[in-house]
């Protein structure tokens, strides 16, 4: 894994040219914290003159104005920096080197008569200080969600057994294996609304496929089968706690192991394209109408209905994903948003849609020597993948 990602990048919201950057990013099994303060940087007028120059360009937040250009200009000097300190490349990489990588903090730097920036290693974090991974597995928001799941059969893991195949682009793992079997790792994020509203789902899908098997069997959707656990030896070594956190025996829910779906994309991707044909359109209207009428005769609502949450597998069948719940403007009215009404008007809405591409679809354009530019295939469990600084 070569690649560097930007987590995030700092500085002062309301307009100071002397205010810090900083720049957080992922790198071979690695976190970096690289900063840079003008007060280090005034020794330089030219390096100083080219910091100020850099505020103006992110203060702007505007992609389109060169302020990711600008980051990774920034990022450029530490690379080979980052490179040497980042732990070494295993040739089994599991989820735990993820979700507990090594901290370090790096500093931009300069000669007095110098105008190019010297990386600099300041420190390395004993405790990290990015937020703790997952949610302890008796905080009162998910305890009630979570304890039907932990007293069931489902699997659970920890990190340490959970092998790390594909990442996202954000170099979030995504393809895993865990026991010989391909599993999507979606991770779990504290407080999160939705994360409560899909446990909710997934734990009824599992009821009501041990209560009746047929009733779900011919419905394409994303299934939980395991969860993914750390205990306070892989969690509290990390991170001291805090007065709020006494009380809780240190065990967290980091992550879910769902279905994983390899995909030619999602419904939203394909169907408006001249390839996609009629009959693909019908069929993928009629999987979406079988699976979603499975999913209410067991009393599960699927929710956000809309072409994203629709995968489109290497068989061109279509799976319905997300059960996160809420919905998405012009494809379920607010005020059936998370019922059996909305999810049929969201479905209606998805063949309204389908037939208006069947009749005007997008014709794409080849350029010579490049192909069509299609996605490659690959897993997505629900939400976006969103980059960005």
């Amino acid at each position: 894994m070569q690649e560097f990602y930007f987590e995030s990048i700092t500085w002062d919201l309301t307009f100071n040219l002397e205010s810090e950057i900083t720049l957080y990013v992922r790198h071979s099994g690695a976190a970096f914290r690289i900063c840079y303060d003008p007060r280090i940087l005034a020794v330089s007028p030219s390096v100083l003159d080219q910091h100020h120059e850099s505020y103006r360009i992110l203060h702007k937040d505007d992609p389109d104005g060169g302020s990711f250009e600008e980051a990774e200009r920034l990022r450029k000097p530490f690379e080979e920096l980052m490179t040497q300190m980042a732990p070494p490349m295993e040739s089994i990489w599991h989820l735990h080197s993820y979700l507990y990588p090594p901290w370090f903090i790096l500093e931009a730097r300069v000669a007095e008569s110098s105008s190019h920036i010297q990386p600099h290693f300041k420190v390395a974090l004993s405790r990290q200080e990015s937020p703790r991974p997952g949610e302890y597995v008796n905080s009162n928001f998910l305890q009630a969600h979570l304890s039907p799941l932990l007293n069931s059969e489902l699997n659970r893991y920890s990190s340490r057994q959970v092998q790390v195949l594909a990442q996202t682009p954000q170099l979030v793992p995504s393809r895993v294996l865990v026991d010989g079997t391909v599993y999507f790792f979606k991770p779990w994020v504290s407080g999160r609304v939705h994360g409560y509203h899909e446990l909710q789902a997934y734990r009824k899908i599992l009821a009501d496929t041990e209560a009746s098997p047929p009733l779900l069997a011919d419905a394409r959707i994303c299934r939980l089968y395991g969860l993914i656990i750390d205990n306070d030896d892989d969690v509290l070594q990390h991170y001291p706690l805090d007065n709020s956190e006494e009380n809780h025996c240190g065990t967290r829910l980091v992550g879910l192991l769902l279905t994983y779906i390899e995909n030619r994309g999602t419904l939203k991707d394909l169907a408006p394209w001249d390839d996609c044909t009629n009959e693909d359109r019908l069929r993928w209207s009629r999987q979406v109408h079988h699976s979603v009428e499975c999913l209410h005769n067991a009393g599960v609502i699927w929710g956000d209905a809309k072409p994203e949450n629709v995968l489109i597998n290497m068989e061109g069948d279509a799976w319905l994903i997300d059960f996160g719940g809420s919905y998405t403007r012009g494809w379920v009215d607010e005020d059936k948003r998370e019922t059996v009404e909305g999810d049929r008007q969201g479905v209606q809405r998805i063949d309204d849609w389908l037939i208006r591409w069947s009749r005007q679809p997008v014709t794409r354009i080849k350029r010579n020597g490049e192909g069509e530019g299609r996605r490659q295939g690959g897993s997505v469990e629900g939400g976006k993948e969103v980059g960005g600084l």
